[in-house]
């Protein structure tokens, strides 16, 4: 049955931070707009979901650096607070059946292991940065580290002891979701240099994990799509995008747009199952293929108290050797409840979720109690997600590029193709990856559109 007609300005496809970002600049500049959005709700990749005790829980992205600036405005725009990850106590390194408790960001294994380590990342940061965020494929040696993968890279000549090489591979699976064999090096180098180096993506105070939202970030998007009311229609999955003369048709099951210009701010990949008309040019259609994203399991587990913090440990722990690498501390404000959300990532999280829950249940208790003891043993609430299950995400935290990727088909990231322009936090120059991405790359494409509309 067919949906309703709409008209609009612009047509955003995608209710994420990127696209309510893009929608919200646009009205404020005085164009119409309407957002479709496959999803029952808004928020993409964000997702604040209610504990059984009420406790505002993220189970997608959480965190939020200090130099998210662009994140930083809209959540103050949107009265969103945000409090520091809990950083006090001791971290917990569990690699090799050992587990060694340490304070600040240098964990406690062998002097040479820390040189090791400390040289990788000096190197990684020195070749980040030659590449332009803006254009990483310009790079004197993009081709070079674009022909290659960081797998082929890691190499015991280059990193010389094993644990310093599991450090940094935990790393960029973190980053990335994926195998290393499927990250090129020049993607890698890009994801440093538009953070600001490889230290932002690993620690927790001053880093990427620096802070959080008071309440769950899913305010953000949910006072976006309240301030936008009606142009934002749910369940709303396009299927067909038709450009002719100086507008173009957006179709969907609940809705079909006419608008001046659109935006596309969903994973490229879900771009694939539109039919564009007239189609795609071949390089464009190519790059819809070539950016999936990787597999990453994210647990929340909710206890009556957060014990760890009474018995000296902040909750953040890693073990490279594990099918659960890392936890952290997402404890709310406000509440009596103590929380960890644990990740797992790459080949790792496919072969956690292959397993029976029960079993997954015991992986992950059993990680738990040996990190943080065995108060771990008994939660009052566990939650669990995976990302590349969801229909409209197909994967998490962002999409990585395989070797060749992006020296092929990068300058095609941000380019319109006629009325169509590209939103999310993949065509960011900034925070590539993170949800300050997002809004940026929602503020650049309606400063486009603008542009484009006189």
């Amino acid at each position: 049955m067919p949906g309703k007609a709409l008209e609009a300005d612009v047509c955003v496809v995608g209710a994420g931070l990127a696209g309510l970002t893009a929608a919200r600049r646009l009205a404020q500049a005085g164009q119409s707009v309407v957002v479709l959005e496959a999803r029952d709700r808004v928020g993409g990749r964000i997702w604040t979901q209610t504990s059984a005790g009420g406790i505002p829980v993220d189970m997608g992205a959480a965190f939020i650096g200090p130099n998210h600036d662009q994140l930083e405005g809209l959540a103050k725009e949107t009265g969103v607070g945000t409090f520091k990850t809990f950083v006090e106590g001791d971290n917990v390194l569990a690699t090799g059946g050992k587990v060694r408790r340490y304070r600040g960001d240098i964990p406690k294994i062998s002097p040479l292991a820390l040189i090791s380590a400390g040289q990788a990342i000096a190197r990684t940061s020195a070749m980040a940065k030659k590449v332009s965020p803006a254009a990483p494929w310009d790079a004197p040696r993009s081709a070079e580290w674009d022909a290659q993968s960081v797998r082929s890279w890691l190499t015991p000549a280059r990193v010389p002891t094993k644990t310093a090489r599991d450090l940094v591979e935990a790393t960029v699976r973190a980053c990335f979701t994926s195998d290393l064999s499927e990250v090129s090096m020049l993607s890698w180098l890009f994801l440093v240099a538009s953070a600001g180096g490889v230290e932002a993506l690993m620690n927790i105070k001053g880093g990427y994990q620096d802070s959080q939202f008071d309440g769950g970030v899913g305010q953000i998007p949910d006072a976006m799509a309240g301030d936008l009311g009606d142009a934002v229609v749910l369940g709303a999955p396009v299927t067909a995008v038709t450009q002719q003369g100086d507008r173009v048709e957006v179709v969907s099951g609940a809705a079909t747009v006419t608008a001046r210009r659109m935006v596309l701010a969903l994973p490229r990949a879900l771009a694939s199952g539109i039919r564009f008309e007239p189609a795609l040019p071949g390089d464009h259609a190519l790059l819809l293929h070539k950016m999936p994203a990787g597999t990453e399991v994210k647990t929340v587990v909710i206890y009556d108290e957060p014990f760890w913090r009474s018995d000296g440990v902040s909750g953040a722990t890693v073990a490279t050797d594990d099918l659960i690498e890392v936890t952290l501390d997402t404890t709310q404000p406000g509440h009596g409840q103590g929380v960890i959300g644990t990740y797992s990532a790459g080949p790792r999280a496919r072969t956690l979720w292959a397993l029976p829950e029960s079993e997954r249940r015991a992986v992950l208790l059993k990680m738990l109690t040996t990190r943080l003891g065995p108060k771990a043993a008994k939660p009052v609430e566990v939650m669990e997600i995976n990302w590349s299950e969801e229909r409209w995400t197909r994967g998490c935290s962002c999409a990585h590029f395989a070797p060749g990727v992006l020296t092929q088909f990068g300058r095609l990231l941000r380019e319109p193709v006629g009325r169509i322009h590209w939103a999310g936090t993949e065509t960011a120059t900034t925070s590539f990856g993170a949800m300050d991405g997002a809004v940026r790359s929602g503020e650049r494409v309606c400063e486009e559109i603008l542009a484009a509309l006189g």
